[in-house]
């Protein structure tokens, strides 16, 4: 199942890029998790994710924007993009580490949270905002806002391929 959804990922972003049309990737994944949040059949674990994803995408477009004028829509959708194979990476591992002893799935958890934290993608120093997800405790998604989401899918890849 998880090849099937990086193939099909994979193409989404491969036809947008070809079409030339601005910010579709981006705009799919935040559509996508607006629409799970708003379904009253959505389960609660579906709705943390994505109420997750909506916030990093606003917020890391809201930062962007901040930050110049005009931004690239290659780098929204190549953020949104690693985004969802950041935490669709994340969940594969954490399933698969239910067999591990708690240590080790804390450990693994850890380096995911790691990675988001250790790839930061504005010099933001609101870190109240940037690491809510994390402090609050309890959070599906326990990773930065602030996070380059290609170089902390890198390094979280690199890390449990050890």
């Amino acid at each position: 199942m998880k090849n099937k959804f990086f193939l099909a990922t994979l193409v989404l972003l491969l036809s947008c890029f070809a079409t030339g049309r601005a910010q579709d990737v981006y705009n799919i994944v935040l559509d996508n998790a607006t629409r799970i949040v708003n379904s009253p059949t959505s389960s609660f674990t579906q709705t943390q994710i994505a109420q997750f994803k909506r916030t990093a995408l606003i917020y890391m477009k809201k930062k962007a924007f901040e930050e110049t004028d005009s931004v690239p829509s290659a780098f929204l959708d190549t953020q949104a993009y690693y985004l969802s194979e950041f935490i669709t990476l994340f969940f594969d591992e954490i399933l698969k580490s239910k067999k591990m002893n708690e240590d080790k799935r804390k450990e693994k958890i850890m380096l995911f949270m790691d990675a988001s934290v250790s790839n930061p993608m504005f010099d933001d120093k609101d870190q109240e905002t940037t690491m809510s997800y994390i402090n609050e405790g309890g959070e599906l998604t326990p990773f930065c806002l602030n996070t380059d989401w290609q170089k902390a899918y890198a390094a979280a890849k690199s890390q449990t391929k050890k």
